[in-house]
């Protein structure tokens, strides 16, 4: 499935630009190292509502009542705790998603860095407003016509907006404002950059690896599951079980329709398909074996710490190197990025040298 984005871009805590909620991704799990991501993301959350909420309390009770609605003033505009729990919640719910620790010593830089990005979002929005520059109301109804036609239905974009923590009025007023910063971003910085043909060819060479695709198998996946020194019989009942499994396999029986009824891992409804993978992404015990494979070839049974398994490669992509014809555009693009953060970076720090910038104690 594609993964699609609301909000289309806005400023970190260096003055970069970046593409903010990756919202609807529904590729499926893979289990990497016996760990389902979604459990991850589950337990992160749980804590992160404890976590938030202790921050929230306390900058409240620390904060005096004359301060207590807004986080800071940027050139006399008030940014308010409101707003600032928008783009906190959205920030941790990210933190959580890349998978990153989740406890009180994170809390406080991410707090820092969604600040920071409020106040350079407001000091180029600010710009906009000085610019002249204007977004009308039928160029944003198109941009989020376009968000909401990528979406299976409006209950699905509706629910998308909820996970970013906003309500509709929420979404259009944030989106105004990056599409306000977009075209300062465009008129005062990207019009004057530029990449050179020599400076892609350098990039190129330097970067060998980085255009290279690795070989990749579609593995299908049969796991029995047993939990060791915890029943002297339940690692022979799974072996049984297993063996009976492979054993019907050898005959020539459907793997899919195997994994569905005895794989007892999250991938069995989809027949135990674990989609493309490359060196890395599984158990290295598992890894060896799954790409000495041919297609359509089974693997011996295998044994790890979670259980047995049984292995099928049902395609496979060679490795290949990609041309620097084909690689010309990507690497323009990397690199015109690369430029494009540092001068904004550059901009947003004149931006801010002659700002009057007040944090609320």
């Amino acid at each position: 499935m594609k993964s699609f984005l609301l909000l289309q871009r806005t400023v970190d805590g260096a003055g970069k630009i970046f593409r903010t909620q990756n919202l609807l991704t529904k590729a499926q799990p893979v289990m990497v190292h016996g760990v389902c991501h979604g459990a991850r993301r589950t337990i992160g959350l749980t804590l992160l509502v404890l976590l938030i909420g202790a921050s929230a309390v306390t900058a409240q009770s620390a904060a005096p009542d004359r301060g207590r609605d807004e986080i800071a003033r940027v050139n006399g505009v008030v940014i308010t705790r409101r707003e600032f729990q928008i783009e906190y919640r959205q920030a941790v719910d990210k933190h959580v998603d890349e998978g990153q620790p989740v406890n009180e010593a994170y809390i406080a830089p991410i707090r820092r860095a969604v600040i920071q990005r409020m106040v350079e979002e407001e000091l180029l929005f600010q710009e906009s407003r000085r610019l002249g520059i204007a977004v009308a109301p039928e160029d944003l109804d198109d941009r989020i016509a376009a968000a909401r036609a990528r979406f299976d239905s409006e209950s699905a974009f509706a629910q998308e907006i909820a996970r970013l923590h906003m309500d509709e009025s929420q979404y259009r007023r944030k989106l105004h404002r990056q599409m306000a910063i977009d075209r300062v971003i465009e008129r005062q910085v990207m019009s004057s950059l530029s990449v050179s043909e020599a400076e892609i060819r350098q990039f190129y060479d330097a970067n060998p690896q980085r255009f290279k695709t690795p070989e990749k198998i579609r593995l299908s996946h049969i796991l029995i599951r047993f939990e060791p020194g915890e029943n002297t019989e339940q690692p022979g009942q799974a072996r049984r079980k297993i063996e009976t499994i492979a054993a019907q396999l050898a005959q020539g029986a459907d793997f899919a329709a195997l994994a569905k009824d005895y794989s007892e891992e999250p991938r069995r409804e989809y027949g135990g398909d674990l989609g493309y993978i490359q060196r890395g992404q599984i158990l290295p015990q598992l890894e060896t074996v799954a790409f000495e494979l041919a297609v359509g070839e089974t693997s011996p049974i295998l044994t790890t710490g979670y259980g047995f398994h049984l292995l099928r490669v049902t395609d496979r992509k060679p490795g290949k190197v990609t041309t620097f014809e084909d690689a010309r555009l990507e690497i323009r693009q990397t690199l015109l990025q690369v430029k494009r953060d540092r001068a904004v970076k550059a901009y947003v720090d004149t931006l801010r040298k002659k700002a009057d910038i007040r944090a609320a104690q």
